[in-house]
C-alpha cells in the first residue's frame, strides 16, 4: 500500500467518524451532546475553537487557490449557515447575521463557479 492510498484511507475513516459524531445528535442534539461528552457551558469556548479551525481552514483554502476546493468549502459554509438560520428562526431568536452569512458563502460560490465556467474548469 502506497502513502498516498493511506492518506487517502485515513480521510475516508475520518468521514465515517465524524458522520458518526453527527448521527449520534440527529435525533437528539442534547443527548448527542452528553453522549459525547460535551458540556453546554463550555459551548462559547468550543465554538472560540471551532471559528479558529474554519478561520485557519479558509485561510488554506485562499493560498491553495483550487477553484474545486472552494467551491466545495462555500458549500460547507453556506450549509452551516443556513442551518443555524433555520435554528435560530425556529426559537424565535435573531437570525440575520447567519442569513447574511450564509448568502454571502452563496455569492462566493456563485463567483467559484462563474470561474470555473469561464475557465473550463467545470
Amino acid at each position: 500500500m502506497s502513502l498516498n492510498a493511506a492518506a487517502q484511507g485515513l480521510a475516508w475513516f475520518a468521514v465515517v467518524i465524524t458522520a458518526g459524531i453527527a448521527a449520534v445528535c440527529i435525533p437528539d442534539p442534547r443527548a448527542g451532546m452528553r453522549r459525547l461528552d460535551h458540556i453546554l457551558s463550555a459551548l462559547p469556548h468550543v465554538m472560540l475553537g471551532r471559528y479558529l479551525a474554519i478561520t485557519g481552514f479558509t485561510a488554506f483554502v485562499a493560498v491553495l487557490g483550487d477553484l474545486r476546493v472552494m467551491a466545495a468549502w462555500a458549500v460547507a459554509l453556506s450549509f452551516m449557515a443556513f442551518a443555524d438560520t433555520v435554528i435560530y428562526a425556529r426559537l424565535g431568536k435573531p437570525y440575520m447575521k447567519h442569513l447574511t452569512a450564509g448568502l454571502a458563502a452563496c455569492a462566493v460560490l456563485a463567483v467559484v463557479l462563474a470561474a470555473m465556467i469561464s475557465n473550463g474548469a467545470a
